[in-house]
This record gives C-alpha cells, sequence and structure tokens, in this order.
C-alpha cells in the first residue's frame, strides 16, 4: 500500500491535467492509504482553488472515499465528519476533531465547532470561557 498526497488527489478529481489525472488514476487503482491531514489539505485546496461548494466538495470526498483500493485513515471518524459538513460544521474542524480520539478531551474556544460537532461526537469535547 502507498499513501498518497493532496495533489494527486486533486488532479484524479479536478481532470485538469489530463497526464496526470492518468497518473493518479493509475495510483489509485491500486492499495492507497489518504491520511487524515492529506484529507484536510485536499478540502482547502478544492475550496480555495477549485471553488468546490460543501455540497460539491462533500460528494467529492464520498466518491473518493468509496473507491475499491482506498484506504482513509480513520475512515468510520471520516464519514461522521462528512456528515457533520454538510449539516454545516466546517470540515477541519471535524477532522480534527476525528484526528484526537485517542485523547481524552478536545479542547477549544469555538462554541460553532461544539455545536456543528452534534452530541455524537467521536470524543468529548471541553470549550474554554
Amino acid at each position: 500500500m502507498r499513501s498518497v498526497d493532496a495533489n494527486v488527489l486533486v488532479r484524479w478529481l479536478t481532470r485538469d491535467d489530463e497526464r496526470q489525472a492518468a497518473l493518479a488514476d493509475a495510483v489509485l487503482s491500486a492499495p492507497t492509504l489518504i491520511t487524515l491531514t492529506v484529507l484536510i489539505e485536499l478540502a482547502w485546496v478544492l475550496r480555495q482553488r477549485y471553488a468546490f461548494d460543501r455540497a460539491a466538495l462533500n460528494a467529492a470526498l464520498i466518491t473518493l472515499i468509496a473507491l475499491e483500493h482506498v484506504t482513509v485513515e480513520h475512515e468510520q471518524g471520516v464519514r461522521w465528519a462528512l456528515t457533520r459538513h454538510a449539516a454545516g460544521g466546517d470540515l477541519p474542524d471535524m477532522l480534527h476533531l476525528v484526528a484526537s480520539v485517542s485523547a481524552r478531551a478536545f479542547v477549544t474556544f469555538d462554541r460553532r465547532l461544539v455545536r456543528h460537532a452534534g452530541t455524537d461526537a467521536p470524543l468529548a469535547i471541553e470549550t474554554l470561557a
């Protein structure tokens, strides 16, 4: 299994460079790991550079993680984060929660993050005053 960076995934999703998209196709047709940090970067690039809206970003990521040979770090957590993102949460914030599951709690000043994480957050969230 090989791990990929966000650029490989951008090429695969956007097809904006056919030569690189074909190379990305070959990579993703073999066992591939996508880490949480790569997903955070990918989401940023697709929102900022390619102007993906919330729905397009979620659809793209759901398509990507459903690929036969792709393994996503903390896949169940990523699926939870995508659900929370679809409901209005910030995807990087939700992925930070997923990445923190080995901690006792996630500490933040961000009450919006707490509200969007909902009652089924993957770990306790402590809000500082």
